[in-house]
């Protein structure tokens, strides 16, 4: 029993703490913005603790700490801020797929929230049908965090983030949203205050380019 129980995280379960139908865990609002930003995947190895950890990456990169949420928070511990595990929501998984990854990312920023963690919200969506679930237990009026990783390229992908980002905003009314990856050429409000964020990606490219040319 203690290994199911585990395996599933249900020990960091709070019945008296989530939202919406599906029983999201509720985050509590926070005001910050990071400096800077860097992936999970370099937090192990990293002496620098000033920076915000984010998870914009592929999924298999941070399954591991949902596997071991209380050793990894005490890692994460010491750095700036933590965004919560963006777990992957794509139109072709079943809607059951989805509601447990959402869950997962939600349960995760509570715990972490609760070990006095400073946790910025993740916010993400696929369709229109994720939308049943996807904004539920995410604090209104605060800071938030969105990626453009992965759907610059694509027309569809691109209208379906623009259209997920309005509803966005007309659902949690955020403060502040902090933006990773690349500009998407969406007409954010102008009372809307967004802050940049390149892709490690991005910044390894230009390393790689400026070397090129001698700069």
């Amino acid at each position: 029993m203690e290994r199911t129980i585990k395996k599933y995280n249900l020990d960091l379960f709070d019945h008296n703490k989530v939202a919406g139908y599906f029983e999201m865990p509720y985050l509590e609002p926070v005001d910050y913005i990071p400096k800077r930003l860097m992936g999970f995947n370099y937090a192990m190895s990293s002496k620098n603790d000033n920076v915000g950890i984010h998870f914009f990456l592929d999924d298999y990169q941070f399954e591991r700490v949902w596997s071991r949420p209380q050793y990894y928070t005490d890692i994460l511990q010491r750095f700036d801020c933590v965004f919560t595990p963006d777990f992957s929501l794509y139109t072709d998984m079943s809607m059951a797929q989805m509601i447990y990854n959402v869950y997962r990312s939600r349960l995760l920023g509570q715990y972490m929230q609760k070990q006095d963690l400073r946790v910025i919200p993740t916010v993400s969506w696929a369709d229109r049908l994720s939308y049943q679930f996807c904004f539920d237990g995410l604090p209104k009026q605060a800071t938030v965090a969105v990626s453009t990783v992965g759907v610059i390229k694509n027309k569809d992908s691109r209208k379906l983030w623009s259209e997920g980002f309005t509803e966005m905003l007309e659902r949690l009314e955020p403060k502040r949203v902090l933006l990773y990856g690349d500009d998407i050429k969406y007409p954010f409000p102008a009372t809307l205050e967004v802050i940049r964020y390149s892709s490690n990606m991005r910044e390894r490219f230009n390393k790689l380019e400026d070397k090129r040319r001698g700069r």
